[in-house]
């Protein structure tokens, strides 16, 4: 009897651009995308005390249905301007370039931490009389990124990087499944988990899901078509939801100018999830 073929989808597209008898190029192309996701800060006591972050269930992450300028919900700010850092994609949920790629690995990985006080507690954290502009964001949970490794401002427990923890991406990965949906939900793929998906070299051994290196991807033999626009399975969304609530203990930091401690009001952790393959195309399309 012969021996059935396993068919990839990286075959298939190869074999179509072949046939049709016209030059075409041939890449391997990787796109990101970027959201984030809410602790809200609860329980706050006026001294040391534990306080808590709480993650709720039905938070919502969908990854590349925006595009380069397009106004989306990033940590803090409700109205965040995508750039290059948060996207590849010039038009949500559509390929570049007229190109036709298809999926063949994934990668996850927190890019950033960030912590929001109230804009009348920025004074017991800078005691400029007109604090700088970025450092205010960075208090507030806007667009500006914060690296805080001894928890100078951001609560050592959930996010030293001196340790090379990411507490609030590894508490929630466990409990986010994954769908990728093609042409508003015509086609849909369950992924499972997040917490399967290797971050690509961007966490410690101590924390990896698996071997943190850059060649380290979570594989998709088969691969998945994502077509150049006005084709089937053109249009894609990959839906990240928080199944379960989680909660995470935490000793508020200590205001270095009066001794206090400020209220947190919350968290979030911005996540970037990546996907590369073949993409192909034919030369001079945009």
């Amino acid at each position: 009897m012969q021996e059935l073929q396993f068919a990839t989808k990286r075959t298939e597209l190869l074999q179509l651009y072949s046939k049709n008898n016209v030059p075409f190029i041939a890449t391997t192309r990787g796109v990101h995308s970027c959201r984030s996701l809410m602790f809200r800060a609860v329980d706050i006591q006026a001294t040391g005390i534990a306080s808590f972050l709480v993650a709720e269930a039905g938070q919502i992450l969908s990854f590349f249905n925006y595009g380069i300028g397009d106004m989306i919900a990033l940590s803090g700010n409700a109205a965040h301007r995508a750039t290059e850092a948060d996207t590849m994609l010039t038009k949500g949920s559509r390929t570049t370039a007229s190109n036709d790629i298809v999926i063949e690995w994934i990668a996850m990985a927190p890019r950033a931490i960030k912590c929001q006080y109230l804009p009348g507690n920025v004074g017991q954290f800078d005691a400029a009389a007109t604090p700088n502009a970025s450092v205010v964001r960075a208090l507030t949970g806007g667009d500006a990124a914060v690296i805080d490794p001894f928890g100078r401002i951001v609560p050592v427990d959930v996010g030293a990087s001196a340790t090379l923890q990411h507490v609030l991406y590894q508490a929630v990965a466990p409990f986010m499944s994954c769908r990728f949906e093609w042409d508003n939900a015509d086609r849909t793929e369950k992924m499972g988990t997040c917490d399967q998906f290797t971050q690509g070299g961007g966490a410690s051994y101590l924390n990896a899901n698996g071997e943190p290196s850059v060649a380290n991807r979570f594989r998709i033999p088969e691969g998945f078509l994502w077509a150049r626009e006005s084709q089937p399975a053109s249009e894609l969304i990959v839906n990240v939801r928080l199944e379960n609530d989680v909660v995470i203990p935490f000793g508020q930091v200590v205001s270095p100018i009066d001794g206090t401690w400020p209220p947190l009001q919350a968290m979030y952790v911005e996540i970037q999830m990546r996907l590369g393959g073949l993409a192909c195309r034919v030369p001079g399309s945009n």
